[in-house]
């Protein structure tokens, strides 16, 4: 039978804060990553065409586009690379699609380009602003490898409370974050930990914006249970969040880009009604 513990005591919290009363919550970081190959050296060999070695790229390495745009890139996952941009908390899982080229493309989960790698070794960001073209990365030095934050069940409670509250004061009506999962060990924990921050972000960019806020208006409760694959859609007021937790903490939920379009679509969706 599946626990409804996290749903409970996560509805709980939020009227309890939402009463004044704030809780800290406190976290410790997770066992050291994997070690494996980078993706230059897994895609291309352990040389480049001129003889260079592939190898030299940390396998957790922060890289600087042309414009100046940083981020992280964390290979530790062989075939799954992380990418977090500098100044965000979120962290994309990519997947990668080969080109006829020899280059190899990697998208975010709602099919983007995020990344370029070349056959010669070279490294393509593509951003918002510059989605077409994409400019040349370059390494700046080793950066430390993507670890998640280990919480106990009670901290996750207050967690996904304090999500609440945010979000109910972007919004400007509550809107209750919930979950529903099998077993709360360190894993789940930090899936759904991770899942509310990312829906939070999701949530508070569309409140913010004066053409999407409307997006909310029905959004009453964000409900978190696992299911493959990981997803989410509107039904009946309830932003319905599916989690993996075979995928591990940044891949098995959607990202903020995947949720924020789910909300745009559904509210379109309500419009044309």
């Amino acid at each position: 039978m599946r626990s409804k513990f996290g749903h409970f005591v996560a509805r709980f919290s939020a009227l309890v804060l939402a009463a004044g009363v704030v809780v800290g919550v406190t976290a410790a970081s997770s066992a050291d990553a994997q070690i494996g190959r980078s993706l230059r050296e897994m895609m291309f060999g352990k040389h480049a065409d001129d003889g260079r070695d592939n190898s030299h790229t940390p396998i957790v390495a922060h890289f600087v586009s042309a414009r100046g745009e940083g981020f992280v890139l964390d290979e530790t996952q062989a075939g799954a690379p992380l990418l977090r941009y500098d100044g965000d908390d979120e962290v994309f899982q990519l997947t990668s699609k080969p080109g006829a080229n020899g280059d190899v493309t990697f998208r975010n989960d709602v099919g983007q380009p995020v990344l370029k790698a070349t056959r010669l070794g070279g490294m393509i960001l593509f951003s918002s602003a510059h989605a077409d073209v994409g400019d040349p990365a370059a390494v700046t030095g080793q950066a430390p490898a993507f670890t998640p934050d280990r919480l106990n069940p009670a901290e996750l409670v207050v967690y996904m409370a304090k999500s609440s509250l945010r979000v109910t004061r972007a919004c400007d009506h509550q809107v209750l974050f919930s979950g529903d999962f099998e077993e709360p060990h360190d894993d789940i924990i930090s899936l759904f930990a991770e899942t509310a921050s990312v829906a939070t972000d999701a949530l508070t960019q569309v409140a913010s914006q004066a053409s999407s806020r409307h997006a909310l208006d029905k959004v009453h409760e964000v409900y978190m249970i696992e299911g493959r694959p990981p997803g989410a859609h509107i039904e009946k007021g309830v932003l319905i969040i599916k989690l993996d937790p075979s995928k591990g903490t940044w891949g098995g939920h959607p990202s903020s880009k995947r949720i924020m379009s789910v909300v745009m679509a559904g509210a379109d969706a309500e419009i044309r009604r």
